[in-house]
């Protein structure tokens, strides 16, 4: 069957899902290049975009529980120097002259008496000391991200949605709830110690969290991080960060395939040229 050569047309359009690859070449690559052979894809975790085992995102590693049990030990050296300062203001009087009693027992050789704090001054630091620990664990956070004991401890409060906010005010006061609301019950005793053992509660949740929240954190939907390498921001974004720990260091793939020759190789145009004349042959001989 003969066929007109002229009659042929290429398509308008190539058909639905691309040409098929060429022999032996590379052929398209849906979503891009997938991980080699023995490197695991890398696991989706939930917390947002790039969130691993060890942080929410790239570049950012849960705090340990004994680094933000050193910034709780500075913060309350901090928070204790202006509460100090406002013992004294308040019960400065009572104890002046708690002192000349304790003078007067000691001369005469009567019984120290016992000080007995006033009800009216021990409300009253209650109440003030609830309102600098909501500045300072809450207003702080929510504006600065962090207490001064945290920073100095390299960690910050983040929002668990998004690793790179701050927490907005109510759920840093929300959080904070473990600082300033058992100074509403310190003068009730018994309400008192039940406040204290849920706050311990809350702040050792932290040892065995996989994320290290405590009980306050996940209350703020706040998560606690530090900067870290562990997982810095690569080539692969948040959908293969590497090295981590457990995962082998992801290869470098090519930009894109080799490119084939534009053109193949060009043939000479003509052959060599033969001789234009045969070799002579000698003269014939003499007869």
């Amino acid at each position: 069957m003969v066929v007109d050569a002229m009659s042929w047309q290429p398509p308008s359009v190539p058909p639905s899902g691309g040409y098929s690859p060429t022999p032996g070449g590379y052929g398209p690559t849906p979503g891009g290049y997938p991980p080699p052979p023995g490197y695991p894809q890398y696991p989706g975790v939930p917390g947002g975009a790039g969130a691993t085992p060890w942080g929410p995102a790239p570049g950012l590693e849960y705090a340990s529980f004994w680094r933000r049990f050193g910034g709780y030990i500075l913060d309350g050296i901090i928070i204790a120097v202006p509460t100090a300062i406002i013992f004294f203001i308040i019960f400065g009087s009572t104890l002046s002259t708690y002192a000349n009693q304790v003078t007067y027992a000691t001369q005469n050789g009567l019984p120290t008496p016992t000080y007995v704090l006033p009800s009216g001054g021990v409300v009253t630091l209650s109440l003030i000391g609830c309102v600098l620990a909501a500045l300072y664990f809450g207003v702080l956070v929510a504006g600065w991200g962090s207490t001064l004991g945290q920073r100095a401890v390299g960690v910050q409060v983040v929002r668990v949605e998004d690793p790179t906010s701050h927490l907005p005010l109510g759920r840093a006061l929300a959080r904070s709830i473990v600082w300033w609301g058992p100074g509403l019950l310190a003068f009730a005793s018994r309400a008192g110690a039940l406040a204290d053992l849920v706050v311990f509660l809350c702040l050792l949740w932290v040892a065995w969290d996989p994320k290290k929240q405590g009980l306050h954190d996940k209350l703020g939907r706040a998560l606690v991080v530090r900067p870290s390498l562990a997982v810095p921001v690569g080539v692969y974004g948040a959908a293969y960060p590497y090295s981590a720990p457990g995962y082998p260091t992801a290869p470098q793939y090519p930009a894109a395939p080799p490119q084939y020759p534009a053109t193949p190789p060009q043939y000479p145009t003509t052959p060599p040229p033969y001789p234009t004349t045969p070799p002579q042959y000698p003269p014939t001989p003499p007869q």
